[in-house]
C-alpha cells in the first residue's frame, strides 16, 4: 500500500475526530449535530480511501448516523422557526412570548378555537372552571363582587385557578362575536408533566400575565378616593 497515499486519508480521520471532539465539548444542541454531522462527513471519506477497496461497512454506519444527525438538525430548526405557521397562528403567538415555536405548536394541538355565537360565561366566580382560555378577539367582561371591567384579547381567563388548582376569582362573560382559544385544564397538565421545560415556560407565562393584570389593577370607585 501507498503510504503517502495512506497518510492523505489520515487527514480525514483527524478532521473528524477534531470535529467530533469539538461537538462533546458544546453545550449547545444544535451546535453538536452540526458538528457530529461534519465530522461523520469526514469518516465517510476516511473510509473510502483508506484502503484498497471502500470500507462499505463503515461507510454505511457513518451515513446511518449523519442521516439521524440531519433529521434531528431539521427538527431543530422547526422547533425554534415559525416556518410554516399560518398567520393567524403567527399573531396568537405573540401571546406566548417565554415559548419558543416548538412548545407554542404543542400547546396548540391541544386547543380548540371558539367564536361566541351568543354572550357566554367562560368562567364563573367560586367555581373551579373546566378549561383554560385565551381571548383572542374582542373585549370579555370580567365581573367579581359585583365590580366589572373589560379585558382585551391577549389575555388569558382562568390562569390563576389553573395554577392554584382552585376556584375562579371572578365571573367572566365573552360576549357574541368575541373569539377565544379553550385547552382542557388536564390535557393542558398532562403536556406539562411530560415536559419540565415546557412547564416552566407556561408558569413563567400565566405569572407574567397575572403580573400584568394587578398592574392595571381595578378601577377605583369614586367612594375610595
Amino acid at each position: 500500500m501507498d503510504l503517502s497515499y495512506l497518510g492523505t486519508a489520515g487527514i480525514f480521520v483527524q478532521l473528524a475526530l477534531l470535529f467530533y471532539v469539538m461537538g462533546l465539548l458544546t453545550r449547545n444542541e444544535l451546535g453538536l449535530r452540526l458538528l457530529l454531522l461534519i465530522g461523520s462527513f469526514f469518516y465517510i471519506i476516511y473510509y473510502y480511501y483508506v484502503s484498497d477497496a471502500p470500507l462499505w461497512d463503515a461507510i454505511w454506519t457513518s451515513a446511518v448516523i449523519a442521516a439521524c444527525n440531519i433529521v434531528m438538525i431539521c427538527v431543530i430548526l422547526r422547533e425554534r422557526s415559525t416556518l410554516g405557521m399560518k398567520p393567524d397562528m403567527i399573531a396568537l403567538y405573540q401571546s406566548f412570548p417565554t415559548l419558543n415555536p416548538g412548545q407554542f405548536r404543542r400547546v396548540m394541538r391541544q386547543a380548540k378555537w371558539i367564536v361566541a355565537t351568543e354572550d357566554t360565561e367562560i368562567c364563573s366566580q367560586g367555581i373551579q372552571p373546566e378549561y383554560l382560555f385565551l381571548l383572542t378577539q374582542g373585549p370579555a367582561k370580567l365581573v367579581r363582587d359585583e365590580r366589572s371591567v373589560f379585558i382585551g384579547s391577549g389575555n388569558f381567563v382562568g390562569e390563576i385557578s389553573y395554577l392554584i388548582d382552585g376556584p375562579a376569582t371572578a365571573t367572566v362573560v365573552a360576549p357574541k362575536g368575541s373569539e377565544y382559544v379553550q385547552w382542557k385544564r388536564t390535557d393542558l397538565t398532562d403536556l406539562m408533566e411530560k415536559s419540565h421545560k415546557l412547564s416552566n415556560a407556561l408558569s413563567a407565562l400565566f405569572n407574567k400575565d397575572i403580573a400584568r393584570k394587578l398592574a392595571v389593577s381595578w378601577p377605583e370607585k369614586p367612594d375610595d378616593a
